[in-house]
């Protein structure tokens, strides 16, 4: 029992716990608000939004993405990667998570996003 409740104190697992929790309210319950940039939309602006498909892969982004850091742990302790190189796997996959709902949303799926124009 100890080494589960070590495992869940991990900075890392706890972090993507909080990402699955935001994906599963984003994704199954349509809480659009809380997505950044949405949530201060003009209503004419929204209408024009296919909130159903933002949503979903937001929802299912943030899913996945915080199930790979839950596991993250387990990873790093099987290829022996020390703390100060976990630390710096952690803040770059982070960021290069946020880049990549960026472009994913602004971009590339930026049509179908704003399937309503």
């Amino acid at each position: 029992m100890d080494k589960i409740a070590d495992y869940i104190k991990q900075p890392d697992v706890i972090m993507g716990l909080f990402f699955i929790v935001i994906g599963i309210v984003v994704g199954v319950f349509k809480q659009y608000w809380l997505i950044a940039g949405v949530n201060t939309m003009s209503g004419k602006k929204l209408a024009k939004i296919d909130l159903d498909y933002l949503t979903k892969y937001f929802g299912l982004f943030f899913g996945v993405f915080g199930l790979l850091m839950v596991l993250s742990p387990l990873l790093f302790d099987y290829f022996s990667v020390t703390h100060g190189v976990r630390y710096s796997i952690v803040w770059i996959s982070v960021i290069s998570f946020v880049v990549f709902i960026l472009l994913y949303f602004n971009v590339i799926k930026r049509n179908r996003v704003y399937k309503k124009n």
